[in-house]
Formats: C-alpha cells, structure tokens, sequence
C-alpha cells in the first residue's frame, strides 16, 4: 500500500463509510461477550461448591505425585459436614516408603482421622506393647504439630478456590468414570484467594484460610492451577491441582463418588486407644 492509498482509506473511514466503521465496535462487543461468558462460568463453578458443600461426605480415590515422595495412593471416606470434619483413609505402603513400617497385613496403612486427632490400628511389633488396645493415637508436641490438621479439605473448597482463576475456563464435556462431565481449568492466585471474600459465600473464612496455608505447606507460593470435572447433580468427580514448588512440580488428584451415601465417621472408644508414650513405657517395663 503507497503513502496515498494509505491516505485514501483512512479518509474514508474518517467520512462515517458504515462498512469501515461497524468493525470498531467489535472490541466492546466481545469484551461484554467475554465477561458475560466468564460470569456464566464463575456460576457454574460456585454452584458445583454449593452442591457438594451440602452433601456433606463422599467416597474418595486420591493419588499424590511429587518429585521427593513420588506416587502416593490412598483411598476412603472423607467428610467435610460442619461439626463432623473427619477421615478413614486407607494408605497403599508399597507407593511411599515411610509407610511400610506401619502397614497392616493387606500392605495399606489405615488412618481415622476424627474428633481432633489421627488413630492407626495397632498392627505388627507394636501388638504386644500396646496392652491389648486395638487403636494408637499420634500425637504432636504441639497444637500446631497435631497430625490432625492435616485433615484433607472437601472438594467445595477447591471448587471456591478455582472460582476465583481470572482465566477460568470450560474445556468441553468428558466422560469420568462413565459419566458426562464438564471439564473446568484455571489458574488460581494464592494470594488472591487468601484475601477474597466472595468465596466466604461458599466455605467458611476457616476453611479458606486452611487451604491457603495447606497450598503454602505443598509448596506452591504464587500460583495453583486447579482442574475440576462436574457432573450430573453440579456434583464434582474429579478434581486435580497442581504446580511447581521449590522441590519440583507436584499434583494431587481426588476422584469423588456416592456423595452423602457414607456412614458416619468416629473415633475409637478410649478404653481401646494407647499412645506411643505407652507403648515405649511398656516395652521398657519388659
């Protein structure tokens, strides 16, 4: 195009020629489009954590990768209901060697998780200094170190947290565990969420904050991206996060089913539980 030309058209255009001058309010036009649709998705994420959020319980199949431990899979009940925050989760021991010395003859490591503290069944050499008790509690020197609070948070968080991603988007509709699903990915800012207070619509500031600081405890510091898979009902089935952290990448995905199906979840009876300053005690005593 000569200098002229160039001209020319710009001349025209400046004339009010209606065929130059429509495409000028494309922009504005797919800029509405753009929020209108991310309006739509930002609902349809936070109604999935309302959902799930009100059912309370669900089965679990988790698996854990990162570059340290490598592949950790577990499955059980996990249940988020106010007031009745608990976990039976049972540990495969051949996927994380820390495990091996705790597992029970099937080669899982079995955890209750409720009412403020961890139990495992009393298995192997630890049979005859336990006294006949059936259950061992862990214990931390501290509130802080209290195994406890690494109960696994429900799948309403995560949903919150990836309601809040400025690039939230749909992939399409997949089929997870032979139902239709949609398929949702963002990129969820950790300090965003942290001092977000829509998502407090949705999970309590307790449980953001723990989530916060549990993603911090993984190790990621800026970012996490979070992918979840919603199905019939606006229930989750599956949700996966993942992202880099010092050590190398890391992800953990959760795969949910019979939502609000479980049985409730208790701690031992006292008389059945020791601890491991008991079972040392007795071991000394011979």
């Amino acid at each position: 195009m000569t200098a002229a030309t160039g001209t020319l058209a710009l001349g025209l255009a400046a004339c009010g020629d209606s065929a130059k001058v429509a495409p000028k309010a494309a922009p504005t036009q797919v800029s509405a489009m753009s929020v209108e649709k991310r309006a739509s998705l930002v609902e349809a994420v936070r109604s999935g954590a309302k959902a799930v959020g009100q059912q309370g319980s669900a089965k679990v199949a988790v698996e854990s990768v990162d570059t340290e431990v490598g592949t950790t899979k577990s499955e059980g009940t996990l249940s988020w209901k106010k007031g009745a925050e608990a976990a039976e989760v049972s540990m495969d021991a051949a996927s994380h060697p820390d495990l091996r010395d705790m597992a029970g003859p099937d080669g899982k490591v079995h955890l209750t998780m409720a009412e403020g503290d961890v139990y495992l069944p009393v298995e192997g050499v630890l049979l005859e200094a336990a006294g006949g008790k059936k259950w061992l509690r862990l214990e931390g020197s501290s509130a802080e170190d209290n195994p406890a609070k690494d109960l696994p948070h429900g799948p309403a968080t995560v949903l919150a947290a990836l309601s809040t991603a400025a690039d939230l988007a749909a992939v399409g509709e997949e089929q997870v565990a032979g139902a239709a699903a949609t398929h949702y990915t963002g990129t969820v800012d950790i300090e965003k969420l942290a001092a977000d207070t829509a998502v407090l619509e949705l999970v309590s500031k307790g449980e953001r904050d723990a989530y916060v600081d549990e993603l911090h405890a993984t190790g990621f510091r800026n970012t996490v991206d979070i992918e979840a898979w919603i199905g019939a009902g606006d229930l989750a089935v599956k949700v996966v996060e993942s992202g880099k952290t010092a050590e190398g990448p890391a992800e953990l995905t959760i795969a949910y089913s019979g939502y609000g199906r479980t049985s409730a979840i208790k701690a031992p009876p006292a008389k059945d539980v020791t601890t491991f300053a008991e079972v040392i005690q007795n071991a000394a005593q011979g």
